[in-house]
């Protein structure tokens, strides 16, 4: 008896032809599932800030689930962030000062999901590219009476900043790309007479490089 073109062997030709699983197109849902992902491992110092503002790019370009895979692989499914976060919470603000000097903070550090400075005519920069996070959320108290405080944060971060004082300025530069959704946040509250509060999302070059044509 001859075989049908609707039996066995068509349906293992049409079974062989099916899409891999890595090659099937990703859902919106499932880019901000991994970014999801993303955000709770920074939270739990597995990625800096710099790394997820990378990996996020990533995830929002990837087409199939193969590339949506290649950027969360190196991190666990299961995720302890809400541990991590209620651990946070209860912790008490950190503080810091620099009055009359100059505070930075820069490289590989951890901010706080609650933290306080104060530049009492002194000078602070925080720059944020490789802190490590210990709150989806954080919370940045800014007191600055005349002084100057310099804040740069990865694009894909979500910034807010409000408050402010009287004969103060902000000078909040605009992210390249829109933050994603599920990306951590970063709460600026400033007050303080007469000081200058920077938000930058790139570093900018000082005089000198730019008079010598650094970029």
């Amino acid at each position: 008896m001859s075989e049908q073109p609707g039996g066995a062997s068509g349906q293992r030709t049409g079974m062989s032809e099916q899409a891999q699983p890595g090659s099937l197109l990703a859902s919106d849902a499932e880019r901000e599932q991994s970014i999801v992902l993303l955000r709770d491992a920074t939270v739990e110092g597995r990625l800096t800030l710099e790394e997820f503002s990378a990996r996020v790019g990533e995830a929002q370009l990837a087409r199939t689930h193969g590339e949506l895979e290649a950027v969360t692989r190196d991190l666990p499914v299961a995720s302890h962030a809400a541990v991590a976060q209620a651990v946070a919470a209860r912790a008490p603000a950190v503080r810091h000062r620099a009055i009359c000097s100059r505070l930075e903070r820069r490289g590989p550090w951890e901010l706080p999901s609650s933290s306080s400075f104060s530049s009492i005519f002194g000078t602070i920069e925080l720059d944020l590219r490789q802190a490590r996070l210990s709150s989806a959320t954080s919370e940045l108290a800014i007191y600055n009476l005349f002084g100057t405080v310099t804040v740069i944060v990865p694009d894909g971060i979500e910034v807010s900043v409000e408050g402010g004082g009287a004969f103060a300025s902000q000078v909040i530069d605009p992210p390249a790309t829109s933050p994603a959704p599920g990306a951590p946040v970063l709460r600026i509250r400033a007050s303080g007479p007469g000081g200058t509060l920077y938000v930058r999302h790139n570093e900018r070059p000082n005089a000198l490089a730019r008079m010598f044509g650094a970029r």
